[in-house]
């Protein structure tokens, strides 16, 4: 048996054996190996993730926000890391409005998670607490609620646009994503690096357009007004600037499969046989053209029209009837059907297709809005009704338009014959860099008309307006509006037939002293009783203008683009950027409080936005707002006693 000693030594040899291979491994691992080893823990730990670009805003020509995007945020908790676990708790309640049975469900969990989308405001208490982790995701918001929102479209789940404004500028909106370094900690969260950032992310461009978001719902709420009251299937109105071009204003409501009517973008997508609204087209070829405008019969309000040399004819009625002699502006005064037939057939097919081409029919705007229609204008030699093409020109039928262009042709003749192309787009912004990088200019294609030929024109359309036409009920009290009426029975496409179905319609340009303005407005298959073009959609116009002007023209001027600071990019859907325009509510509708009195502010707090300002606006107030979402806080006070006209401050927060 071994001595004491001996077994101590053994031990004391082995326990040095040990140690020298354990330092002679922590060498190898810490200093041979360093650089393998680390390159094997950056694999596993230390990641690369996209930094999503910020999208741009789309702004109405004032620059107030329609679509802008914020960063919200989904919550993970690290329990490990809290040093105030109670204030997690409440915050978590009383912050982020979770209830309690689901904060207790997700806290008995190893790692705590609570999907949001949270806004910036919510988190911004529990951010600073200790354990709590932010994972950020863009999301896209419409201040403006309802406003435009058919026209503005949406995006998808990766913030691509996929309808409306957001598809047609996606390319300018899409910025450039990033990428970045980060770290997963032992519970798989991710862990932000303070040099982590290797590709800056570039934001999106903001697009200014040119819509007027205050006309825009004076537009959708007249169109939704006369649509209910007349029983309709739907309607289009387009609120045009004629010497720019600039839509100010494009609303549309249709009919759904399920019966509801519904926003849509129609007025510059579905194109329609516009009826007698392009009797001017004819008449503007026949003055054109040199063909004789020698005074016709009304024939009494019906005739056979002769379209063959053997005695075949076509029978034109009038609702009108006219016992003797229309002079060409008469015939449009009265929107005779034999007349514009007669005058027609004084020049060529070919002479009136051209001139019916040249203000625009048949050939897309090019607006770059998505599907938009180019109608339909066919050669005369293609034309399956070919013996009474000029005769069904002359009517509105067998072509087909939008309302966007039936309001930019019409707003050709009111700019003295000169075709100014529509445009949806004011400006392009890069806000990051601070400058403009396009600005519009108004696009004249074409000298459509010669001034005189358009000077005359324009006077036929006052007789429209004037007593004893068919478009009176568009007139104001304060400025003359002038137009034409049109009322177009629908084809159905199965028979070919058209049938006792009508498109009432009315195009207005104002002033009639000073043009600046066309106002387009279409009602579908009005069925209450009333179906012409004067008594349905003429007083719209009247009740629009009215609308506009109940509190100050301002509006309806042309007011140049705001200037454009450089600023950061915004965490949450506020109002205006601080260095444009505040926006403003939508005028005063009819019936609304007389300039120069007193109200009291309206009850609006908990409303949504856009119940608060509709509520504030029916007042005869101005709204500053702050903010989106359910109304907070309300300066002056509600019950305050104001003079029509105030600007009100709205403070709004976001809803989860």
């Amino acid at each position: 048996m071994a001595k004491p000693g001996v077994r101590i030594a053994f031990l004391q040899g082995l326990l040095g054996v040990a140690g020298l291979a354990t330092i002679g491994r922590a060498f190898q691992l810490q200093v041979a190996q360093h650089d393998a080893w680390h390159a094997r823990a950056v694999a596993r730990d230390d990641r690369e993730r996209v930094v999503p670009a910020r999208r741009g805003a789309l702004l109405d020509r004032d620059g107030a926000p329609l679509a802008v995007t914020f960063e919200a945020y989904h919550i993970t908790l690290a329990k490990d890391q809290f040093t105030a676990a109670d204030s997690v708790v409440t915050m978590l309640r009383d912050d982020l409005g979770i209830p309690a049975a689901r904060i207790r469900r997700q806290m008995a969990r190893r790692v705590p998670y609570f999907q949001g989308p949270f806004t910036p405001a919510q988190v911004q208490r529990i951010r600073q607490l200790d354990g709590v982790h932010l994972d950020a995701l863009p999301r896209r918001d419409y201040p403006m609620g309802a406003v435009a929102r058919a026209l503005l479209g949406r995006t998808n789940a990766e913030g691509r646009g996929i309808e409306g404004f957001e598809k047609a500028f996606d390319s300018l909106l899409t910025g450039q994503p990033g990428r970045e370094r980060y770290l997963r900690d032992g519970d798989g969260l991710a862990v932000s690096l303070p040099d982590g950032m290797l590709v800056e992310p570039v934001p999106g461009r903001d697009v200014v357009l040119t819509i007027d978001h205050e006309l825009q719902a004076i537009a959708e709420d007249a169109l939704r007004a006369v649509v209910r009251a007349q029983a309709a299937h739907g309607g289009d109105v387009v609120f045009l600037d004629l010497h720019r071009g600039e839509v100010l204003a494009m609303a549309s409501l249709r009919t759904t499969e399920g019966g509801t009517l519904a926003p849509a973008s129609a007025a510059i997508v579905e194109p329609m046989e516009p009826g007698s609204t392009a009797k001017i087209f004819t008449a503007a070829a026949v003055i054109m053209a040199q063909g004789d405008t020698t005074p016709v019969s009304g024939e009494g309000g019906y005739w056979e029209m002769p379209i063959t040399e053997s005695g075949l004819t076509r029978p034109i009625r009038d609702t009108h009837r006219e016992d003797g002699l229309l002079t060409l502006g008469q015939t449009i005064a009265v929107s005779s059907n034999i007349g514009i037939s007669k005058f027609a057939r004084n020049i060529s097919d070919a002479e009136q297709y051209h001139t019916l081409r040249d203000f625009g029919f048949g050939t897309a705007p090019a607006t770059g809005f998505p599907g938009e229609a180019r109608g339909l204008l066919r050669q005369p030699h293609r034309n399956p009704n070919a013996r009474y093409t000029q005769s069904s020109w002359g009517q509105g039928y067998e072509f087909m338009a939008s309302s966007l262009q039936i309001a930019a042709a019409y707003g050709a003749i009111a700019s003295g014959g000169t075709y100014v192309a529509p445009t949806l787009v004011r400006e392009v912004r890069d806000r990051q860099a601070g400058h403009t990088t396009w600005r519009h200019q108004p696009d004249t294609l074409r000298q459509v008309l010669r001034p005189e030929v358009a000077h005359r024109l324009m006077e036929y359309l006052q007789l429209v307006t004037d007593s004893g036409g068919t478009g009176t009920r568009a007139q104001l009290d304060l400025m003359d509006v002038l137009g034409k009426t049109g009322t177009a029975k629908l084809l159905d496409q199965a028979t070919q037939q058209y049938t006792t179905e009508y498109r009432a319609s009315f195009a207005g340009i104002f002033p009639a002293d000073d043009p600046r303005f066309v106002v387009y407005v279409m009602i579908d298959r009005p069925s209450a009783g009333e179906i012409y073009g004067g008594e349905v959609a003429a007083p719209v116009v009247r009740t629009m203008v009215q609308q506009a002007l109940a509190l100050d023209p301002s509006p309806l001027e042309v007011r140049p683009a705001p200037v454009l600071a450089a600023r950061p990019a915004p965490t949450r859907p506020v109002a205006a950027p601080e260095s444009l325009p505040v926006a403003r509510v939508p005028f005063p509708r009819a019936g609304g409080v007389p300039a120069g009195a007193a109200v009291d502010v309206p009850e609006v707090r908990g409303m949504t936005v856009r119940e608060g300002l509709f509520a504030l606006h029916r007042r005869g107030l101005h709204v500053r707002l702050q903010g989106a979402g359910r109304i907070s806080a309300v300066t002056p006070a509600p019950g305050d006693s104001v003079p029509v006209g105030s600007t009100v401050t709205v403070h709004a927060t976001s809803e989860r």
